[in-house]
């Protein structure tokens, strides 16, 4: 004869709303993303650039508070242990997504900072970042590349970028441009921006070939031309 079993449930409605909560903040950060994308493909204007400096520092303050608000509640889901462990794993990547979410926002909020400040750093033309990734695959990076003006000059600014990767390859000094080893054509060369242009691409280092800086040289048209180095930030066997 088989036994019967009682199935208890636990019933949280704290961490419904909580997952309810952390769904439609996950839709409205996609949806941030996605308009600021756009925003960056159609440039901007000195004063919509400020306007929304200031928009993404309120932004950051409510999404701090928010932060704090899913912290505090699912401390009260651990004490309480009526979480389930999947549900709990749910609510703690919502928290760490939200957390990463600021920290961009910060990041871009210094970056608009720059270009509405123009006391802050030097006036004309400026190689803003230069950033290098692994693109997963053996050898290959992906490279992203910010230049920007400062808002003393209105003027559309035009010229040529040059990229050059430094190095030594069997025991020899040597410099290579990025058309040379990029896998598919994916380096662009010239640009033409008011406020900031991003470019952006692949690389594959050759073999047997030890980096050690990346030099960046804008040439823009009627101007002196700027140069800066960044070290290689990954090891290479």
């Amino acid at each position: 004869m088989n036994k019967s079993q009682l199935i208890v449930k636990s019933h949280n409605p704290w961490l419904r709303r909580i997952l309810l909560f952390g769904t439609w903040l996950g839709v409205l950060i996609i949806a941030i993303v996605f308009y600021e994308f756009g925003r960056y493909q159609a440039g901007y204007h000195r004063i919509e650039v400020a306007a929304e400096r200031e928009r993404m520092q309120a932004q950051i303050e409510d999404l701090t508070k928010t932060n704090l608000q899913l912290s505090g509640q699912l401390t009260i889901a651990e004490r309480s242990q009526a979480i389930d462990s999947e549900a709990y794993g749910v609510v703690r990547t919502d928290l760490k997504e939200l957390q990463e979410e600021i920290l961009e926002l910060r990041e871009e909020v210094e970056f608009y900072r720059g270009i509405v400040s123009p006391l802050e750093r030097q006036a004309g033309l400026n190689i803003q970042t230069f950033k290098l990734d692994p693109a997963g695959e053996e050898s290959l990076y992906h490279f992203e590349l910010v230049m920007s003006q400062m808002l003393k000059n209105d003027r559309f600014v035009k010229g040529v970028v040059k990229l050059h990767l430094q190095g030594v390859q069997e025991g020899e000094p040597q410099t290579l441009n990025f058309k040379e080893i990029s896998p598919n054509d994916s380096v662009g060369r010239d640009f033409r921006f008011r406020y900031f242009q991003r470019m952006e691409g692949d690389i594959r280092l050759p073999e047997n070939f030890l980096p050690r800086n990346v030099l960046v040289e804008m040439v823009p048209q009627g101007r002196k031309a700027i140069s800066k180095s960044f070290p290689w930030p990954f090891e290479v066997n």
